[in-house]
């Protein structure tokens, strides 16, 4: 066995994405001649407001490309502290602020400062796959917490609860949902930060997808006055600029937490990116009321594909209030189409219809089998262009099942 093929145990403990395992075999599929029309991707499609971009462009003329702090710019900081003061009414002090290589890089750090080993983390199954894997790779044991339909996959603090032990380090949450789409209430977001207070807890709050909600609003763990005793906040441009390659990221936490992220981020990638950190300075000076329009625009994408999944046989699906996903129950579809699991229809869809949906055990393990993620991040005609290639395929299959 060659000495760089012999990994470390720890390495063994991280997985691939399986949106990304998805997304090479479209690639396979369209190599093979298949027009794929994709519904896998969490990616937004829309541009950002222009002088937001051009600022990148501005930033390297002016020859900004040097290394900067690894928290990110310090009047940047500020300015991400005083916006979501606003937003929410916190108290954010810009040095409880660091910027990251992306939101990604935030939870991964928070997983690993926080979790000793044999802790157990509370983590919400379906989910984000690097949730759970990041916590075994810590040394913790990661617990499911399996999101039910009949709650409209919302992590409910009387079930979490169940889930506590003395073991038990910390919850993390991420809310709106990938990739059910849910959204925690009120009663949910006060009902978590209670168990938190109660059996001293921390809180990883994933809210990347914040600005996509579709009814009611979006409750911050950053809006209790106690936040940083139990409060890891993340977000970042990604979703709402639509500009995941800039890779940045927020976290927000106490400063003693921001003091040993700024270790670990030094370890890691030194500081994030210079030329985005201007162009972040310039978006947080616009602000979101132009996104309003684009809010508007996904929603009517979300409720054509409502509409279009109540015309399939055997498939229900819960209206999600937020993020860009819709998590379909196709158990009944499945099983008429003689199918094992949800795997296998995902990849019969894919090579024989052309329409990529992922399966709901990409997200990671056991919640998710028997459903689908689509990610609606496509025109509204695209969106119906998908769903007539799947119901032309289904009447093919249905026939030939028939005679």
């Amino acid at each position: 066995m060659s000495a760089t093929t012999i990994y470390s145990r720890l390495s063994e403990q991280l997985e691939p994405e399986g949106a990304f395992v998805y997304l090479d075999l479209a690639r396979q599929a369209m190599e093979k001649g298949i027009k794929v029309i994709s519904f896998g991707i969490g990616q937004p499609d829309f541009v950002p407001p222009r002088e937001f971009l051009d600022k990148v462009k501005e930033a390297i003329d002016k020859n900004f490309i040097r290394y900067i702090s690894p928290l990110g710019l310090p009047e940047l900081r500020a300015k991400i502290a005083e916006y979501l003061n606003n937003k929410y009414g916190a108290d954010v002090k810009p040095e409880e602020v660091a910027v990251t290589v992306g939101a990604k890089a935030a939870v991964f750090m928070s997983i690993v400062l926080l979790t000793r080993m044999g802790d157990e983390v509370v983590v919400p199954d379906p989910g984000f796959p690097t949730y759970e894997c990041v916590v075994r790779y810590a040394g913790g044991r990661p617990v499911f917490s399996i999101l039910k339909e009949e709650n409209e996959f919302r992590m409910v603090p009387d079930d979490i609860e169940k889930l506590l032990t003395k073991n038990t380090r910390g919850i993390i949450v991420n809310s709106p949902h990938n990739p059910t789409g849910s959204a925690l209430d009120k009663d949910d977001v006060e009902g978590l930060m209670e168990l938190a207070r109660r059996r001293n807890l921390f809180i990883i709050s994933d809210e990347i997808y914040e600005d996509y909600v579709y009814e009611g609003k979006h409750y911050s763990f950053l809006s209790f006055p106690d936040w940083r005793d139990h409060v890891i906040y993340i977000s970042g441009l990604s979703k709402t600029w639509a500009v995941p390659g800039f890779r940045f990221g927020i976290l927000v936490a106490r400063k003693e937490v921001i003091n040993k992220i700024e270790l670990l981020a030094t370890n890691i990638y030194s500081c994030p990116p210079a030329p985005f950190q201007y162009a972040a300075l310039k978006a947080f000076e616009i602000g979101i009321e132009w996104f309003n329009e684009v809010r508007e625009d996904y929603r009517k994408r979300r409720d054509t594909v409502l509409e279009e999944l109540s015309k399939l046989p055997g498939v229900k699906a819960v209206k999600p209030r937020g993020a860009f996903y819709v998590f379909p129950n196709v158990k009944q579809l499945t099983n008429i189409l003689g199918y094992k699991n949800v795997d296998e229809l995902s990849r019969a869809m894919l090579f024989e219809a052309g329409v990529l949906m992922l399966p709901g055990t990409a997200f990671p393990l056991y919640g998710g089998e028997g459903f689908m993620r689509i990610s609606y991040v496509l025109p509204v005609e695209t969106i119906r262009k998908g769903f007539e290639k799947i119901r032309i395929w289904l009447e093919s299959r249905l026939e030939g099942e028939n005679k």
